[in-house]
């Protein structure tokens, strides 16, 4: 029985060579960066999949991106399509081919691909992109005529290669459709798509991503004196998304009249602010901040990092302990000591500034609409195993008075929510 084989073709990552239609808006320098990173994420990929062989088609000399355990066979001098039959028959069969313009894949979505061909219920397996080429391709065993008179670099290329297969007698898996690293706009939704990639890295880096990164909610309860500082320093990339909870003081018109994105929540509750921001989200990444100027947002890049380069999944700001009211010290080390108790997750600040994936907030369904909101956030995320981390963050005096701390009865409904949102999770630690 023949080995199944990954065969990646690849160019070596020269200014000049590579990626040349992201220049501009990057130079050729920052380009071939780009396809340098794609190429060390595509083949970090491929070396963790199940293939027996690994194969390099390539098309330069060999650099420090290529990991060890590949046979590098170089490309002929011709066509791209004498190239891909020449990788073909120095490779064998089974295999699946890819190139380096697919930097999200992974080791289970190219064992799925593989296993299509390698069963030997297809002759032939394609997997279209978005562009209207192919991005893979697999054969049970090569067929010299695979790519003979089929268009190459069009917008029906994968139409017309799928229907060469047929013409040759094979039956073709479809695989699944992935979108290919061609442009500038195809390197941020990649980078959305698989943000802890060093492709993702790489092209945050160098392009942002032209809309938003990342959506900040910012619960807004007559913070109009606030408003200016606080929106003047979010950074590029950081779209704020200002929830009105009921101000009496113009605080939404003037967040729109600034360049915000604001929601209006007519429930009050902290809580219900937040998920109303949440669920106008439409970033990959959401962080949570209050809005009265005791944060700086300059620090949310800091405070996102993690979750965008796939080290946590939800990120907490960690206030210094000595900027707090005495009050607040206590109740954070009290809270911080339930959170570690019932879930293991190591927390000191139970603090307004954090991050995570929205999709992934969603799906722990939250629901405090009132001031458990962030206490429940974190003790639902470490009953799930999430990676909590935490980041230090300066915290400065706030302007106003607190709606929670400041008043008798914002005090009292504080402790209240926190103590139901312990009691449940102190019912699921002991369910567990």
């Amino acid at each position: 029985m023949q080995r199944t084989h990954l065969l990646v073709m690849a160019k070596a990552p020269v200014p000049g060579r590579v990626k040349t239609r992201l220049a501009p808006p990057l130079t050729t320098v920052e380009s071939a960066a780009v396809a340098e990173a794609a190429l060390a994420d595509t083949l970090e990929a491929v070396a963790s999949c199940g293939a027996e062989r690994l194969v390099v088609a390539l098309d330069g000399e060999p650099g420090p991106w290529l990991p060890e355990g590949f046979e590098v066979v170089p490309q002929i001098e011709g066509t791209f399509n004498e190239r891909l039959a020449a990788a073909w028959a120095a490779a064998g069969g089974p295999g699946l081919q890819i190139g380096m313009d697919t930097p999200q894949v992974t080791p289970e979505l190219l064992d799925s691909c593989l296993a299509a061909v390698a069963d030997g219920s297809h002759g032939a397996a394609l997997g279209l992109a978005e562009d209207g080429g192919w991005w893979a391709i697999g054969f049970a065993e090569p067929h010299p005529e695979a790519f003979s008179d089929v268009p190459m670099s069009q917008s029906d290329t994968g139409l017309l290669q799928h229907k060469h297969l047929q013409a040759l007698g094979l039956s073709v898996a479809e695989l699944p459709v992935l979108r290919d690293l061609d442009d500038a706009d195809d390197a941020r939704a990649i980078a959305a798509l698989a943000p802890g990639t060093r492709t993702a890295r790489r092209v945050r880096s160098l392009l942002g991503d032209g809309t938003a990164t990342v959506d900040v909610v910012l619960p807004v309860l007559n913070e109009r004196e606030a408003l200016p500082w606080v929106l003047e320093r979010m950074p590029e990339g950081y779209r704020p998304i200002v929830v009105d909870n009921g101000s009496e003081d113009g605080s939404g018109a003037l967040a729109a009249e600034l360049g915000a994105a604001v929601v209006a929540e007519s429930r009050r509750g902290f809580g219900a602010a937040c998920y109303a921001g949440l669920a106008a989200a439409s970033a990959p990444l959401v962080a949570f901040m209050d809005c009265d100027a005791s944060l700086d947002p300059g620090e949310l890049p800091k405070v996102c990092a993690p979750v965008l380069d796939g080290e946590a999944d939800l990120v907490l700001g960690a206030r210094p302990p000595e900027a707090l009211a005495p009050h607040s010290r206590v109740a954070n080390r009290y809270l911080a000591g339930r959170v570690r108790r019932y879930c293991g997750a190591s927390a000191t600040d139970i603090g307004p500034m954090r991050a995570a994936g929205r999709e992934a907030l969603l799906g722990l369904g939250i629901t405090d609409r009132r001031s458990g909101w962030p206490l429940e956030m974190v003790l639902r995320a470490g009953l799930a195993g999430w990676r909590i981390a935490e980041v230090p963050v300066p915290y400065r005096p706030r302007l106003g008075k607190s709606k929670v701390t400041g008043t008798v009865g914002g005090t009292l409904r504080a402790v209240k929510d926190m103590r139901a949102q312990l009691a449940r999770a102190r019912r699921a630690a002991r369910g567990r």
